[in-house]
C-alpha cells in the first residue's frame, strides 16, 4: 500500500500539465456554481451595485458550502 502511494506521489508534472488540470477541474466547478446561483437568487433581490456583484460571485465560488447549509437548515 505504501509503495502505491509513493509511486503516485513521485509522479512529476510540468507547469503546463498543472495549468491544464486546473482548467479541467475549474470548468465543471464554475458551471455548477453558475447554475446553483441562477436557481437560488432570492437573497440577491434586495442588493444592488457592488454588493450584488460580490454576492453573485461569492455564490458561484462557495456553492458546495451553500448546498450543505441549505440542506442542513431545512
Amino acid at each position: 500500500m505504501l509503495a502505491i502511494a509513493r509511486t503516485i506521489l513521485s509522479y512529476e508534472m510540468t507547469v503546463a500539465e498543472f495549468i491544464g488540470l486546473v482548467i479541467l477541474v475549474a470548468i465543471p466547478y464554475g458551471l455548477v456554481g453558475v447554475i446553483w446561483t441562477l436557481t437560488h437568487t432570492s437573497h440577491l433581490g434586495a442588493m444592488d451595485g457592488v454588493d450584488l456583484v460580490i454576492s453573485f460571485l461569492g455564490s458561484i465560488v462557495c456553492w458546495p458550502v451553500l448546498i450543505f447549509s441549505d440542506v442542513c437548515m431545512t
